[in-house]
């Protein structure tokens, strides 16, 4: 009997015993666990602030930047990302880059580069409403990645308009250039007959007048995008006005438009070289006679506001479509679709003026008047007195 009860205590004991050991095996895997818990606890604090730090750093950067990771979500955005991508305010990051971005071909692009983390890939261009980007992908440690977007628009815009501006030159050249061919050979297999004769002299010399006028134009604004020296000349707007006005006389009496002129006095002076502003406003005048219709009113009126000289000129005639406004004084750019020479000239006078203007300090603004009518508005920096 007394066998089978130490037996009994020597069991009881030994399950004690495991249980103890037990028990403390709990406590040391519980201890590990809290000590784990802590690191990662530290470990993400750490990320966050790195994140936090990585996003108020590129908050400063006039590209959009967005922080994704390997699902391709959005975990933060920069202020130019936003201005551009334009995400609801109620919006909570982390968000699929399909929520601000949808294009199909651009996804299947941003997806590959995703697996080829951590090698930097290129990818397409974004284009969002008026914004052109040129996006790239870069790695940021390995689960994280920077979506850089350069701002492209600018650089869009001038080669579209370079393209245009060759399209334009090349058909402004070409024209002229073929009418020269046609009429050089009529004359050739016809020269015996005096009219035709006569009629392919005056329309060779109205076309070599065009193509010298083009290139003098061209040669005009190669010399104010490239003249790098210092504008020193000046001159009186007023006088320079009534030159204009005087010189271009027989037009407006050949369209009985009245023309007013109105100075606030009877000098100003102005940082702009007498010949520049002759032309300026001569291309100015010109094009408010060739749009103003018979019988109309053309006013110019030269005030100084301040540190500017401001020269105003607005005519009676049809105006322009808002749609085009913009776009007014780019190189050879016309609202008449049709291109029409004989209406629109080479399309390089308002350009001229705009580029001229620029160069100096000035600048030129065009609007519509009511009920119909171009407003033209100069502004030329006063002459500095030292």
């Amino acid at each position: 009997m007394n066998f089978w009860i130490v037996l009994l205590l020597a069991a009881l004991g030994m399950c004690l015993f495991r249980l103890h050991r037990l028990n403390l095996e709990v406590n040391t895997q519980r201890q590990r666990l809290r000590e784990l818990e802590q690191k990662r606890g530290k470990l993400e604090n750490v990320l966050q602030r790195r994140g936090r730090r990585l996003d108020v750093l590129f908050s400063a950067v006039n590209e959009a930047v967005m922080r994704v990771d390997r699902l391709g979500r959005v975990l933060a955005m920069n202020a130019q990302a936003k201005r551009v991508f334009r995400p609801s305010p109620l919006l909570e990051l982390p968000q699929s880059m399909l929520v601000f971005y949808r294009n199909p071909e651009w996804h299947k692009r941003f997806a590959d580069a995703l697996k080829k983390l951590p090698e930097p890939s290129a990818l397409p261009d974004i284009k969002v409403d008026h914004w052109v980007l040129a996006s790239r992908l870069a790695p940021l440690g390995k689960n994280q990645a920077l979506l850089l977007c350069v701002d492209m628009t600018e650089q869009a815009r001038l080669e579209r308009q370079r393209r245009t501006f060759l399209s334009n030159l090349m058909h402004d050249l070409k024209t002229p250039l073929t009418s020269l061919l046609g009429y050089a050979r009529s004359i050739e297999s016809f020269g015996d007959d005096t009219k035709l004769r006569q009629e392919a002299a005056q329309v060779i010399a109205d076309e070599a007048k065009h193509v010298n006028g083009l290139l003098d134009a061209l040669l005009t604004l190669d010399r104010i995008e490239f003249d790098s020296k210092p504008n020193i000349a000046n001159c009186n707007v007023v006088s320079v006005a009534q030159q204009i006005c005087d010189a271009v006389q027989p037009q407006l009496k050949e369209k009985s438009i009245l023309l007013s002129v109105k100075a606030a006095q009877k000098y100003i002076s102005v940082g702009m070289a007498e010949e520049d502003l002759h032309r300026n406003l001569g291309n100015i005048l010109d094009n408010a006679i060739r749009h103003t219709p018979e019988g109309g009113e053309i006013s110019m009126l030269v005030s100084e506001e301040r540190d500017r000289c401001v020269v105003e000129v607005c005519d009676s005639g049809p105006g322009i479509p808002a749609e085009h406004l913009g776009r007014i004084g780019e190189r050879f750019y016309r609202v008449d679709t049709s291109r029409n020479r004989a209406l629109g000239g080479h399309g390089l006078g308002l350009a001229i003026v705009k580029e001229s203007l620029e160069s100096c300090g000035g600048e030129v603004r065009f609007g519509n008047r009511d009920p119909h009518g171009l407003r033209v508005q100069l502004t030329i920096p006063l002459q500095q007195i030292n």
